[in-house]
């Protein structure tokens, strides 16, 4: 009988499966969750690249207008969550000597530190918008990323007039 037990192949099949199968959840969950954290990279991105854009058009712009500037690139987030997301908008001219100054900045959601300026062109008299983004992600299964992602973009643009971004009050 246990020889007989031992020949009879008639369930392998099925035996194969159940070890295969956690490897193939693992590798299909990890992959949806990789490409859904890739999603979100590249709206961050886009959303750098709108406010940068939008903010460098103007030649003056009010706080209302950065507001609505603001309420548009966080829509460019969705279906994602917009709570962790942080936008900061900064108007920095050179001098005649090329040291940068923030002329103004607005935000919105939190930062860590200020705006980075060593890496401001040191061209003498210039005028730069800087859009920065920063995004922490979190997968919604969780389990293959248990932690959460941090996405940090940031775009400089000449302004198109020519000249600095005036910010009204």
């Amino acid at each position: 009988m246990l020889n007989r037990f031992v020949r009879d192949r008639r369930g392998s099949a099925a035996v194969e499966f159940a070890f295969v199968l956690p490897l193939i959840l693992v590798l299909y969950y990890g992959m949806a969750e990789s490409t859904q954290a890739l999603l979100a990279n590249r709206r961050v991105s886009v959303i750098a690249t709108a406010v940068g854009d939008l903010t460098a058009q103007a030649t003056q712009l009010s706080k209302a207008q950065i507001d609505d500037i603001f309420n548009i690139s966080t829509a460019a987030l969705k279906p994602f969550p917009v709570t962790t997301l942080g936008i900061r908008i900064a108007s920095i001219e050179t001098n005649a000597n090329g040291v940068p100054q923030i002329r103004w900045q607005q935000q919105r959601g939190t930062f860590p530190g200020g705006v980075d300026l060593s890496t401001v062109e040191k061209t003498a008299n210039i005028a730069i918008i800087r859009a920065e983004t920063i995004y922490t992600y979190k997968t919604p299964i969780g389990q293959i990323f248990p932690n959460a992602f941090t996405f940090k973009k940031q775009m400089d643009m000449k302004p198109r007039g020519g000249v600095a971004v005036v910010l009204l009050d």
